[in-house]
């Protein structure tokens, strides 16, 4: 008979701890899979739950809107121009006095654009719109209220110097349209800033003409309540790219010339764009001065009318845009300069001809509109973490080009003429035209 004691064997110890072992490898390849699966889930949950590239765009009507909001903010710093001979008379402001205050408001803009615009990298634009803006109603307000030289003048400082929205919104919008409507988008806001500029002088000069130079100012405080409003309810409190890396606010200043000193494509479109809007005020005041000499003997309000012409020819801007994003910001870039030497030829050739001259504006007004536009599209493709930045040294550099050309002008006037005004002209058009040619792309 068989030993049923020896049938029934205990484990031995090596064969339960093998056992045991290969029960929590199980147990810990179970307990992986599952968390692999919970994992899993939470990432599609959180992909489910994140908002959508197309709910982030903002549509043509809402561009179309902030376009407007553009033209309306950057007039504030144009309105002054026509009505500086009342604003003289008013305030006992001596006629060489009454002429530093539209320079106060391009000095004060341009410290605004050095000093308050990079802030854009560090805090929401939202932030920094809501913030700027009604400082610069209370200084129209001041503007309005003003009765002395000094509070004029202080008030066009503030005007000038918190009036930085118009350049805010471009970089804001442009991380909101996909990258193949970039250069139209451009285009449209381009329109806005370049017709705000154009037809300042021509509402101020209406309201001023009926209704005194207070008025101008009083619905300009009043435009600007209305634009707050309406940008608190579309700009959204959105973290600026660059948020996980926060920088002191002189350590962003700072950062300025090194973004100078390592980006070429800012350097080139920023020289580009210094000499294109120099050449387009020499344009500006030049032809102020021949149209009011003996030649053609025009009034003032006469020559106001032509930056209705100047603003239908910006009006094509979207258009060019459009080509923009076809063919390549460089491309256009070197056709729109070599469009303005043909301009100011043109200018010269058909100087005391109102037509020839008119067919010479509408060309140079297009050209220098396609050269803005196509260095913003070349800077709008850049990091968009640094873009305010680099819209910051892009502005400074083109008011500091305006500036420094427009000095120029009445010396050349009055040495030679009509003439030495379109030499002096296309000078910075050539050189920027050289420069773009040498660039790599």
């Amino acid at each position: 008979m068989p030993n049923h004691n020896n049938a029934i064997r205990i484990p031995s110890k090596h064969f339960i701890l093998k056992a045991k072992c290969t029960t929590n490898i199980y147990e810990q390849q179970s307990s992986d899979r599952k968390n692999q699966v919970k994992k899993q889930g939470q990432d599609h949950a959180h992909r489910d739950n994140a908002p959508k590239v197309e709910e982030a765009m903002f549509s043509d009507r809402t561009i179309g809107l902030l376009t407007v909001a553009s033209a309306a903010a950057v007039a504030n710093s144009y309105y002054i121009q026509p009505l500086l001979v009342e604003i003289g008379n008013a305030l006992s402001i001596s006629k060489g006095l009454v002429g530093v205050l539209p320079g106060l408001s391009q000095i004060g803009l341009a410290c605004g654009l050095a000093f308050l615009l990079p802030l854009g990298d560090n805090i929401s634009a939202r932030r920094l719109l809501l913030t700027v803006i009604p400082i610069q109603i209370l200084a129209l307000v001041l503007f309005a209220i003003g009765g002395s030289a000094t509070t004029v003048a202080i008030a066009s400082l503030l005007i000038g110097f918190f009036g930085i929205a118009p350049y805010i919104l471009p970089p804001y919008v442009s991380l909101h349209v996909p990258s193949p409507r970039l250069g139209h988008v451009t285009g449209l806001l381009t329109r806005g800033i370049i017709i705000g500029i154009l037809l300042a002088r021509t509402f101020s000069g209406l309201i001023g003409t009926h209704f005194g130079w207070r008025t101008v100012y009083w619905t300009a405080s009043v435009v600007m309540a209305i634009e707050l409003i309406f940008l608190a309810r579309i700009v959204k409190d959105e973290p600026p790219k660059n948020s996980s890396t926060r920088m002191a606010y002189w350590e962003l200043i700072r950062s300025l010339l090194h973004l100078i000193r390592t980006i070429p494509e800012l350097r080139v479109a920023s020289i580009c764009q210094a000499l294109n809007y120099g050449s387009f005020m020499v344009f500006w005041i030049g032809v102020t001065l021949y149209l009011q000499s003996p030649a053609f003997g025009w009034t003032p309000q006469a020559i106001g009318l032509i930056a209705l012409v100047a603003a239908a020819a910006a009006s094509t801007a979207p258009i060019f845009g459009r080509a923009i994003d076809r063919s390549g910001p460089h491309a256009t870039r070197k056709v729109a300069l070599t469009g303005m030497v043909v301009a100011w030829g043109l200018l010269a050739v058909f100087k005391g001809n109102l037509i020839g001259m008119t067919v010479g504006l509408i060309v140079l007004d297009i050209s220098a509109t396609i050269v803005d536009i196509s260095n913003r599209t070349i800077l709008y493709r850049l990091d968009a973490g640094i873009r305010t930045r680099l819209n910051a040294i892009y502005q400074v550099a083109m008011f500091s080009g305006g500036a420094c050309m427009s000095v120029l002008v009445g010396i050349c006037w009055s040495a030679g003429g009509w003439l030495a005004v379109c030499t002096l002209g296309a000078i910075p058009v050539l050189i920027a035209l050289l420069r773009g040619w040498r660039h790599p792309r």
